[in-house]
């Protein structure tokens, strides 16, 4: 399968507890390639057929895929 490229946001309630979040994420198989706990982000990428790994971590509030910019609107 495809490796695809995501932002995580994590709830804002969960924000305390990033580092656990951020841990369960790799054990999911995210490759992390920035944290952002002040924002309570998290990038990296993933084997697309893990996607729902991700999703079941609690403290997730959102997984946005990534967007190519094209120049083509």
């Amino acid at each position: 399968m495809a490796r695809i490229r995501l932002t995580l946001l994590v709830r804002e309630d969960w924000r305390d507890r990033y580092p656990a979040v951020l841990e369960r994420c790799r054990q999911a198989g995210l490759v992390i390639e920035r944290e952002l706990a002040a924002v309570g982000a998290i990038a990296g990428s993933i084997d697309e057929g893990q996607l729902l790994a991700l999703e079941a971590i609690e403290g997730i509030s959102a997984i946005e895929p990534e967007r190519l910019n094209t120049g083509l609107e």
